[in-house]
């Protein structure tokens, strides 16, 4: 396979144009930068940055590139940039740690059409919280909100540690502040570098509410109509609920209060009760996702197909919208075989691809 657009992209270009310059001095990396120690293993390509503090690993399978960097023995930075071109499909890449094959949550538009996903996670290691690794203690609960939500829910310790974790200031996954400034220059500055590229879009999966707040600020809108009629719901709710409070919620305190509504639902005060929860979990594949067009895509001319048609003037808007479906290359009419009672082929073919757990195949009793 040939390597994406932004795996083209020159290492020491990719580190400059998009890491903020605060890493860099963090690590004590020089600028410009120093020649790299490269290295290639089973399909990824290597670039390691060594300064008097730190380092910096950039690494590239031709799909995705994934930079990380460390102060000391601290890591300070994970962002990536990965093209979408595989999604929806069976394949991957070595750096793709996550299946993205599903294709209801993963397809493209059309099949040429071009995306990059964006991810940036940032800590400030001079403010890491302690117990991040320890059950039951304060960084565990923020560094790890889903143990205690899914897996280990236990009522006196989860509503000790959600209150102090809702009065802290640090959203869930937070256990440390981002690095000042990073993340918002990583996003600008992949928008630009994406659009320069000729990429048709850019997305986000935001796996919180505040991060998709922080998406929101740079234009990016919910991929799919379910997820903006969610979250809008939850946005005026939360309105709501400042006002009767008389105080505006943080952002932060935002993401704690719609957190709550995933634990088990008799458990929830109703003073805290919100009318919709966040639909990402452990446990599903069906993200959240943003994005933000950035060239538009132009679709294959369907012009001299679709002049076959004319218009009518007293057609319905189902009709029109159906015959826009319509091409000459399908045939205009369409044969339809019924089969006998005896022997229906639908009694080993209904609903073969379907979920296992809600298709007609799961619920027959043969």
């Amino acid at each position: 396979m040939d390597p994406t657009k932004i795996a083209m992209v020159p290492p020491g270009q990719f580190i400059s144009r998009l890491i903020h310059p605060s890493v860099l001095a963090a690590a004590e990396i020089s600028n410009p930068l120093p020649e790299p120690e490269k290295s290639e293993s089973a399909g990824v390509v290597s670039y390691t940055y060594k300064g008097k503090s730190g380092r910096l690993l950039m690494r590239n399978d031709g799909v995705r590139v994934l930079v990380e960097a460390w102060h000391k023995e601290s890591k300070i930075l994970m962002c990536s940039i990965r093209d979408r071109k595989l999604d929806g499909t069976d394949k991957s890449s070595p750096l793709t740690f996550y299946p993205n094959i599903d294709p209801a949550c993963n397809r493209l538009p059309a099949p040429d059409f071009t995306a990059c996903e964006l991810s940036i996670y940032s800590w400030d290691p001079s403010t890491l919280l302690d117990g991040v690794t320890v059950e039951g203690a304060l960084g565990h609960f923020i560094a790890d909100p889903d143990f205690y939500v899914w897996k280990n829910f236990r009522p006196s310790m989860f509503f000790s540690l959600w209150e102090q974790a809702f009065h802290i200031g640090r959203g869930p996954w937070q256990s440390a502040r981002p690095m000042k400034g990073v993340p918002q220059f990583f996003v600008a500055e992949a928008i630009k570098l994406l659009k320069e590229l000729g990429y048709n879009r850019v997305d986000a999966v935001p796996s919180w509410f505040n991060v998709a707040r922080f998406f929101e600020r740079y234009g990016f809108r919910f991929t799919y109509g379910e997820h903006e009629v969610m979250y809008n719901t939850l946005s005026q709710a939360l309105d709501e609920f400042s006002a009767k409070e008389g105080t505006p919620l943080s952002v932060i305190q935002q993401t704690w209060l719609v957190s709550l509504q995933n634990i088990p639902d008799t458990y929830i005060p109703d003073e805290l009760r919100l009318p919709a929860r966040w639909p990402v979990t452990h446990t599903n594949t069906y993200w959240v996702r943003m994005h933000l067009d950035l060239n538009p895509y132009v679709a294959p001319s369907t012009s001299d197909e679709r002049s076959a048609h004319t218009d009518s003037p007293n057609e319905s808007l189902l009709m029109k919208g159906i015959r826009a479906l319509r091409r000459l290359a399908c045939h205009e009419e369409m044969q339809v075989k019924i089969s006998s009672r005896r022997r229906c082929p639908c009694n080993s073919s209904l609903g073969e691809s379907s979920p296992g757990a809600t298709s007609p195949k799961a619920t027959r009793n043969d």
